[in-house]
């Protein structure tokens, strides 16, 4: 396979939603996913400057005496300061995005897929949507939502709410989105919608600005967070996503 033909995605949404599932899913259906969580995680471990940096700036509890990073308590410790979270940010995110490109081009450069996606929570919230040839946005119900980080993380419903609203809501992000899957179903509703969209994934035809992700990322948009601000040239909700000169389906 042509390294030329292959689709780089972004999927995306909030927390509690259901992204990873869905990703989980595209990797059943022969996607190379990237998980920019786990990439995150271990780059800590494995980056002794990273490392440095993060004691230096939050103190050495936040590591176990093991050497293991202390997520929990670093997350409570960023979340009730917003100068903390973009100092973290700082420190974690080009990093991040520099080893997701190394992956998306290593997997390129395999020939064994398709589609390669990005399973990422802050795609519009860092600005890297020009990254992408598509993006996903999953969305689930709040209440659904909620009860599902509840039983995940162990974290209170105050708790939720606070990391909840640091994000871009759901809402603006679908209005953005290339495609739009709803988690408001079963499991195997879930599962079959994802499916769609990896059908209407594999004809789409990438762009020339998506050809080199390293180049993309290093294009900061203004910033999305702007109520009814638009990247990418992406279509209102009530429009059909174009690619590629065909008209597709936004919402499954």
């Amino acid at each position: 396979m042509r390294k030329e033909d292959m689709i780089l995605a972004g999927i995306t949404g909030g927390m509690g939603c259901g992204q990873s599932t869905v990703a989980g899913f595209m990797e059943k259906l022969g996607a190379k996913i990237i998980n920019a969580d786990r990439v995150a995680h271990a780059l800590v471990n494995k980056d002794p400057e990273a490392r440095r940096e993060i004691q230096h700036s939050f103190g050495e509890r936040v590591f176990f005496r093991n050497g293991k990073l202390n997520r929990k308590l670093l997350g409570q410790i960023v979340f009730e300061d917003e100068a903390k979270t973009r100092l973290l940010n700082r420190i974690v995110h080009p990093r991040m995005v520099s080893w997701i490109i190394d992956e998306v081009e290593e997997a390129r450069d395999s020939g064994n897929f398709r589609v390669i996606a990005i399973d990422a929570a802050l795609i519009y919230e860092i600005n890297l949507e020009h990254m992408f040839d598509s993006i996903i946005v999953v969305t689930a119900p709040m209440k659904k939502r909620i009860e599902w980080i509840m039983q995940r993380d162990g974290l209170s419903e105050k708790e939720i709410c606070d990391r909840i609203a640091k994000q871009i809501p759901v809402e603006e992000k679908v209005k953005w989105a290339d495609f739009v899957i709803n988690n408001n179903s079963t499991l195997e509703q879930l599962e079959y919608r994802t499916q769609k969209v990896y059908e209407k994934l594999v004809h789409i035809t990438r762009t020339p600005e998506t050809a080199h992700p390293r180049s993309a990322a290093s294009k900061r948009a203004a910033g999305p967070g702007r109520p009814g601000s638009r990247p990418r040239g992406a279509k209102p909700a009530s429009q059909e996503a174009g690619t590629g000169g065909k008209g597709l389906e936004k919402k499954f």
